[in-house]
């Protein structure tokens, strides 16, 4: 009897995600970056760089680490039937056109935060994606939002309060986030599915950071996959709250671009770039504070300093790749703007 009603309400829910064109665990990491991850925690996860010795993280993180990580996948199967909920009551937000879209990139602390939150100052051509639709790509739960700052606006200023406090001081003061703001989206793919350089400051060991930054040599099964959540989340904020204007992104993922260069032949991207002389030390100082905060510690300086080396060596790579030699990602190359911050 029990064999047979959970064989019934297996095949309901593997309908609905065929009549609903919603991939199986959609949130769920791609199976190459979770593996990086758990060798990670596990203290097996090799330098790919001769001149970096092998890293393990400290017992704090690795106990964190290993809660979360049992936390997150037992908890898979009330994810997917939420991100379901979407599918299923508001599947006309996949018609939402991410064609326009305007995505701003470059490394970290360049002007990128400065410049996205001036053009989306345009309220009339532009939306972007605010925190919350971020870390949680929920419509409904966007919905129970509105409503509760209709009904008493009160209750989401406390909620912004609690959500800048569990952030912490010393990271808000470098980057300020509000509840209505404008918010850089890599957390979409860099909390569910463990990838992009956002990593940096949320996961303390630097070889994983390094195979999740470089999502262009992702197996392409987990390339679609990653483009699939992040289209998906994006959409959403349109159907929610667009109105017709166009979306304006801003992230890291500089290696995520011909990705999405490929599936979007019309957005346009727009990239500073800043001598990494004079942002480094403020990346620095940015993610060894999110890491203490994120991963329970932060990395050894003798750790760290290699590690953005050999990040911005391949960030610098993958840029000049995209928008100066052009290497025929599948866009058009006049929808490729590159600016310089001094």
């Amino acid at each position: 009897m029990f064999s047979t009603i959970f064989s019934v309400l297996f095949a309901f829910w593997y309908g609905l995600h065929i009549a609903y064109s919603s991939p199986f665990f959609l949130a769920a990491p791609p199976t190459c970056l979770l593996w990086k991850r758990l060798q990670a925690i596990a203290g097996t996860l090799k330098s790919s760089s001769p001149e970096v010795p092998d890293y393990k993280m400290p017992k704090e993180s690795v106990k964190f680490w290993i809660f979360k990580t049992i936390l997150f996948y037992g908890t898979m199967l009330i994810i997917d039937i939420l991100f379901l909920i979407d599918d299923v009551f508001y599947g006309d937000y996949q018609k939402c056109s991410l064609d326009d879209a305007v995505f701003i990139v470059g490394g970290f602390r360049t002007g990128t935060t400065n410049l996205h939150r001036a053009i989306h100052l345009d309220e009339e051509r532009f939306v972007s994606p605010r925190f919350h639709e971020i870390i949680m790509p929920y419509l409904w739960m966007g919905k129970i939002f509105d409503w509760l700052e209709k009904r008493d606006p009160k209750t989401i200023k406390n909620i912004e309060a609690k959500l800048q406090d569990a952030i912490g001081k010393d990271t808000m003061a470098r980057h300020p986030m509000s509840w209505h703001g404008a918010e850089e989206d890599d957390g979409i793919l860099a909390t569910w599915h463990f990838a992009g350089w956002y990593l940096s400051a949320i996961f303390a060991h630097p070889e994983a950071i390094i195979h999740s930054g470089l999502q262009d040599q992702l197996p392409e099964s987990a390339q679609k996959k990653m483009f699939e959540l992040y289209k998906r989340s994006l959409q959403k904020v349109l159907y929610r709250r667009g109105n017709g204007r166009t979306l304006l992104s801003k992230h890291h993922m500089v290696n995520f671009l011909p990705i999405l260069s490929r599936e979007l032949p019309n957005a346009k991207f727009v990239d500073i770039v800043r001598h990494p002389k004079d942002s480094f030390r403020s990346w620095y100082a940015l993610s060894q504070s999110a890491l203490a905060l994120f991963s329970r510690a932060p990395l050894p300086q003798e750790v760290a300093v290699p590690l953005g080396l050999r990040l911005y060596d391949h960030f610098t790579k993958a840029e000049t790749d995209f928008f100066i030699e052009g290497k025929g990602y599948g866009s058009a190359k006049d929808n490729r703007i590159l600016i310089t911050f001094n």
